[in-house]
């Protein structure tokens, strides 16, 4: 074989189109990725995928068309209550991430602050505030990673004052 055959060789190889998603990282093609990359991948492909899916994709509430998951803070200053469901495990069954924690009813006049977790991990925090002036409270925006499909979110309060006050919770997100 001369040269030239094993250059065309390796052009041709170099030219062979990754798996979808794949995780090689070793030519320029596994880097760039495939039109059928997804959300999935690391490529560059799978990047853009994701932003666009992310765009210009739907958004979705949860619970719909049922009341909000009511938390209760623990009864010290800035002291966690414990851990209250906000969707079940299998409630969201795509991958998903979340963009509003929507605070329909807070029970008293203070300054809160909730923590959202997928199972028992920290994934966003969130600080609002019901005054005299303001009784219905609204979306906190919060921003957290592509959660995977099927997974228990999970919520805790504190409120600055203490004393186990309420508030009646749900949140928006992303599906992918």
């Amino acid at each position: 074989m001369d040269s030239v055959e094993i250059k065309i060789d390796v052009i041709q190889e170099n030219q062979v189109v990754p798996t979808a998603d794949s995780a090689d990282n070793v030519l320029a093609r596994d880097v760039l990725g495939t039109k059928i990359d997804t959300h999935n991948g690391n490529s560059v492909a799978a990047i853009v995928h994701t932003i666009l899916e992310h765009i210009h994709g739907s958004g979705d509430v949860y619970p719909s068309l049922a009341n909000d998951e009511q938390v209760v803070a623990a009864a010290g200053a800035w002291a966690l209550g414990s851990f209250k469901e906000i969707v079940p495990a299998g409630g969201i069954t795509t991958d998903f991430d979340i963009h509003f924690l929507e605070i329909s009813t807070a029970s008293a006049n203070d300054v809160f602050e909730v923590w959202l977790y997928a199972v028992e991990v920290l994934i966003a925090k969130a600080r609002f505030a019901r005054t005299t002036n303001q009784v219905r409270v609204a979306s906190k925006p919060v921003q957290t990673p592509i959660i995977p499909a099927n997974t228990q979110i999970q919520a805790k309060l504190a409120s600055q004052a203490g004393g186990s006050k309420t508030a009646d919770i749900s949140i928006q997100f992303h599906p992918y």
